[in-house]
């Protein structure tokens, strides 16, 4: 099942967590700051609210002839908005709580309004702040405010209050332009972050890119993808590492390459593939073929030497092309013959019928080459060649300091007896061979031969293709 989104890159993850990272802070911040600011404008509002509400009490204090306090008071409490331009009303009440003066800031009030009628508004303000504590106030209409009061006595004897509706309209403003600056320097701070983890990130996730291209290749079999990254950092040394890798599994495949041109493929897979190459064997039941080219010694001495190897690598290119084909090892070369072995080290069922089949694809590709050697005036080539089934030894088999995978055994030498008696174009079989692939191929039982090595006549049979 497909996923619903594609994957986020490392790029975009880095911005992201920065970003978040930004936000977190920047946020909390500014909340906390918010808080804070709110409060210690609340509480400033509230001590200049209180002291506006004290002054008609402190000029009660004074004792001016022919003038009573309360008249002082009253006198004074017009000129009050104008110490504070926040102050949107003052009353003064007696001891029964009947207002004795007024004051109403006009220019704040009309500002509330929004260029209402303001003396109407004034009476129904001065009317709703007389309820006790102000309870009676329209916060909706007036803004929100701050009502205080302040007990005082103007006579010594006569107790009154002075009741101040301080109006928060400019500390909401203040408030308000704190948040927005909070969230620009957020913004601004959120933005240049975003832009500085995006370079740190590029810086990272190209390298990065590089990196994984050349891993691409290589997944391909490029071994030629080196990376070329000047960064002095982890991931410089991960580049300089990759390189490092890249340039062994060069000289493994050419290691591998060279070896192959030595031994099979199969050999170079299992001892390359190998911790520790040791001398060691298993049983394993094979097929072993060998063929030989017939009258070489006499080729070979009309030839000249460079003639002779010349004709050799010829003939055994299209020869180790057929058994590679048929999933068969080439054993060795010796001189002129060849020992190939079906079983070891990967084994099959049908080895005999694979070994047999080589055999007659190499009897036929030889009337190619021959026709090709023909045109060129060059002398035909002619082998022989025989096969025999049955236990072997197989392993590495050597010294410490020079080894070889091969077979051993009894059936090797009589493949190899068999092949002496094999005449031009002629296959030759050992009897469990013919076991395996009677029915298959056309054989032709031919007359017990004596061997060497054998103290018995051994059944032949001949394979007709």
């Amino acid at each position: 099942m497909k996923p619903l989104l594609p994957p986020i890159g490392l790029k975009l993850k880095l911005v992201l967590l920065v970003a978040i990272l930004i936000l977190v802070i920047m946020s909390s911040i500014s909340f906390l700051f918010g808080i804070r600011h709110e409060q210690t404008l609340r509480s400033e509002m509230k001590k200049r609210a209180v002291r506006i509400a004290q002054m008609p009490g402190t000029m009660s204090l004074l004792q001016l002839p022919g003038i009573s306090p309360w008249d002082l008071s009253r006198n004074i409490l017009p000129l009050l908005p104008q110490f504070d331009p926040n102050v949107l009303y003052v009353l003064i009440f007696d001891g029964s709580g009947k207002v004795q003066a007024t004051a109403v800031n006009r220019p704040l009030l009309k500002s509330l309004l929004n260029q209402q009628e303001v003396e109407s508004a004034e009476k129904e303000l001065i009317a709703q702040a007389s309820v006790e504590g102000g309870k009676g106030l329209d916060l909706a209409r007036w803004g929100s405010l701050l009502p205080v009061e302040v007990l005082f006595e103007p006579e010594g004897r006569t107790q009154g209050k002075v009741s101040v509706g301080f109006s928060l309209q400019g500390m909401e403003r203040e408030v308000s332009f704190s948040r927005v600056t909070a969230a620009g320097l957020t913004l601004g701070f959120l933005l240049l972050g975003v832009v500085v983890a995006f370079a740190v990130a590029s810086s990272i996730t190209a390298p990065i890119s590089v990196l994984t291209r050349g891993m691409e290749e290589v997944q391909k079999g490029n071994l030629t993808a080196e990376v070329a990254i000047s960064n002095k950092d982890e991931i410089g040394r991960l580049a300089d590492s990759f390189n490092f890798m890249i340039a062994g599994l060069r000289d493994r495949d050419r290691i591998k390459g060279t070896f192959q041109r030595f031994v099979s493929s199969q050999v170079a897979e299992k001892l390359l593939g190998t911790q520790d190459v040791v001398l060691t064997g298993e049983r394993r039941r094979a097929s072993i073929l060998f063929s030989d080219i017939r009258g070489f010694t006499s080729m070979s001495e009309r030839m000249a030497p460079e003639e002779v190897v010349s004709m050799l690598n010829e003939y055994f290119s299209v020869m180790v092309d057929i058994v590679i084909a048929h999933e068969g090892i080439v054993d060795k070369f010796i001189g002129d013959a060849l020992m190939t072995v079906f079983g070891a080290p990967a084994r099959y069922p049908d080895d005999p019928l694979r070994a047999v089949r080589t055999a007659i694809a190499m009897q036929r590709a030889l009337v190619d080459l021959n026709e090709e050697r023909d045109r060129r005036g060059a002398e035909a080539i002619y082998i022989g060649i025989g096969i025999a089934t049955g236990d072997v030894v197989a392993g590495n088999i050597g010294s410490e300091k020079q080894m070889q995978y091969s077979v051993i055994g009894d059936e090797v030498n009589l493949a190899a007896r068999i092949q002496s008696k094999s005449g031009k174009e002629k296959i030759l079989i050992c009897p469990e061979t013919f076991k395996e692939v009677r029915g298959i191929f056309k054989t032709l039982p031919l007359e017990p031969m004596t061997l060497k090595g054998k103290s018995h006549p051994v059944q032949i049979y001949e394979v007709v293709y």
